[in-house]
């Protein structure tokens, strides 16, 4: 039984139910039990997955049907699972919403159709009693929905409070139920303007484990949510990637606090093309690694850390030097802030930055851009036009000036079309983060350019 255990896939009825609370609740209190739990999350976001990589210590994988489609998100899947014995998917949205352009459905429930893999209903309880069996109902039975296998009720006031929505769910319903979590205000997590606080920046994670671990030991029906996932199906392993051609490229990874947006699918990808990953740190000055042939600058939260990034004038005079003669250069929304002359914060004053993208930026009170994004390359730089990514974009940054400049994608989504970023010969930086998959050939393309030319250190 023990090498059949799979994943179960955690969904709401709305967001904002405490999804991210409950998975790494559960995750904490198998993880007492024993088992090693792998996480992933549905769709593309970043900032939950360092809470639960923080929690169980294993990169969490972004399973996206828009931006990898079904056998990405299989093999996704398949190699998170490889050395764990029991998986978790936090969902995305509502169960049932997807927010895929093209008609494409990537909902929650999609995903756990796509995995066959248990589907759990959480349900914030906050503000209901026996009105809580018409919800379970109706997305047990809604056409579209693959069929819950079980509820968890969050934010649960009381054991009588309980009494009443478990008289209701077992009563009209004919879905399990697996216990509740209480409500519990030193349980929830810090928020600001992209929504969580990440972990990285965050020293408080390992007592919160234990503060889930024990709010939830006698609330919670451990031995059925065992079984149930213990009968679930689990991804099959993926093939061994193809071993790269050529000498490995080393590719130097802006990493820390304020830079670590990256799917691990797309570092995984690197590596599978002959990289090899040298992380440094733009908020402690290090330098980029002396034999690194490109730089990726991934996104977070550069503007957080503006003072500190501000005070590093030497190693952004010499991120400068390397980046303008010629070391190929790929930035992601945050990198792409970081390398701009200058950026403010809200109603902050401009500071400067590594200054090789021609333009001014500011942060805003209001979200600029939020969904997915179509991406193709405008030529004049290390691909040719109409190479073409998904990705999404998400960001309250915007740009307030710049100098005359070749754009670098053509990007489209649901609300329209444009040019945006910045493309040279060597340097690729926009706000989309792209998903590498999405075109694993020109991730290949990408090193060997790097590989086959570029100037010395």
């Amino acid at each position: 039984m023990a090498d059949r255990k799979g994943c179960a896939v955690l969904g709401a009825p709305w967001s904002g139910s405490g999804k991210t609370t409950t998975t790494l609740a559960l995750a904490a209190g198998l993880q007492a039990r024993g088992h090693t739990v792998q996480v992933f999350k549905c769709g593309p976001d970043y900032i939950d997955g360092t809470y639960h990589a923080a929690l169980t210590g294993r990169p969490v994988r972004n399973l996206d049907l828009w931006m990898g489609g079904r056998n990405d998100v299989r093999h996704q899947a398949a190699r998170g699972m490889q050395g764990a014995d029991l998986g978790l998917v936090e969902g995305v949205m509502g169960l049932l919403d997807s927010g895929a352009p093209d008609g494409v459905v990537a909902s929650t429930a999609e995903v756990a159709r796509t995995l066959g893999a248990p589907l759990l209903l959480v349900i914030d309880a906050s503000r209901m009693a026996e009105s809580v069996a018409a919800i379970v109902h109706g997305f047990h039975t809604i056409e579209g929905s693959p069929g819950l296998l079980g509820v968890i009720v969050n934010r649960v006031a009381s054991p009588g409070h309980y009494a009443l929505l478990e008289h209701a769910i077992r009563g009209r319903t004919a879905v399990p139920l697996l216990g509740y979590i209480p409500e519990r205000p030193d349980l929830t997590l810090p928020e600001r303007h992209l929504g969580l606080v990440p972990a990285v920046e965050r020293d408080a994670l390992s007592s919160k484990m234990g503060q889930w671990a024990a709010a939830t030991r006698d609330t919670l029906d451990w031995a059925q949510l065992e079984r149930l996932m213990a009968g679930a199906e689990r991804p099959e392993a993926p093939p061994p990637p193809a071993p790269p051609s050529g000498p490995p490229v080393v590719v130097a990874l802006a990493q820390d606090a304020a830079f670590h947006f990256y799917y691990a699918a797309n570092l995984e990808l690197l590596e599978a093309c002959g990289a090899e990953i040298h992380p440094f740190s733009p908020l402690a000055g290090e330098p980029i690694p002396a034999r690194a042939r490109l730089l990726y600058a991934g996104g977070g939260f550069p503007e957080e850390f503006l003072d500190q990034l501000g005070r590093q004038v030497e190693a952004q005079a010499e991120y400068r030097r390397r980046i303008q003669g010629g070391l190929l250069t790929l930035a992601e929304c945050g990198g792409y802030m970081w390398l701009a002359q200058s950026l403010a914060h809200i109603e902050g004053a401009p500071v400067p930055l590594v200054g090789v993208v021609p333009a001014a930026m500011q942060l805003e009170r209001r979200l600029q851009a939020i969904g997915y994004r179509t991406v193709a390359a405008l030529g004049g730089g290390p691909w040719p036009a109409g190479t073409t990514f998904r990705g999404h974009e998400f960001h309250h940054g915007r740009v307030v000036s710049a100098e005359a400049h070749q754009a670098a994608w053509h990007s489209r989504s649901r609300r329209g079309e444009q040019e945006e970023g910045v493309m040279t010969p060597t340097l690729v930086a926009g706000f989309t983060h792209l998903y590498f998959p999405s075109n694993p050939d020109a991730i290949g393309q990408l090193l060997d350019r790097a590989r086959a030319g570029g100037p010395e250190p």
